[in-house]
């Protein structure tokens, strides 16, 4: 049903230390540190099944965002699947093969 593995997404954000998230991720363009430190609130925050309908409907859990974080969250989800998915850590679902 989804189009990306949500679920090992979110282990590997969950199991990835910060500063190696930070080294790959953060480019500025589109990925800040304000779309990391708003991605790690969410997937520290909630449950693997929670997380998934979060990246699915695009929408948030409650989780208090900073000046930086309200200015992205429009943009987060397709910013973060861009980002990710362009660097191999947000995989196609396997479940659509």
């Amino acid at each position: 049903m989804s189009q990306f593995d949500y679920a090992g997404f979110h282990q590997f954000v969950t199991q990835t230390p910060e500063q190696g998230l930070r080294k790959m991720l953060v480019d500025g363009k589109p990925f800040s540190d304000s779309h990391l430190s708003l991605l790690l609130k969410i997937a520290r925050g909630c449950s693997e099944a929670d997380f998934v309908q979060h990246c699915e409907k695009k929408d948030f859990p409650k989780v208090k965002m900073g000046p930086a974080e309200q200015k992205i969250k429009d943009k987060f989800w397709d910013d973060c699947e861009k980002a990710c998915s362009a660097r191999g850590i947000l995989q196609p679902s396997g479940q659509a093969a």
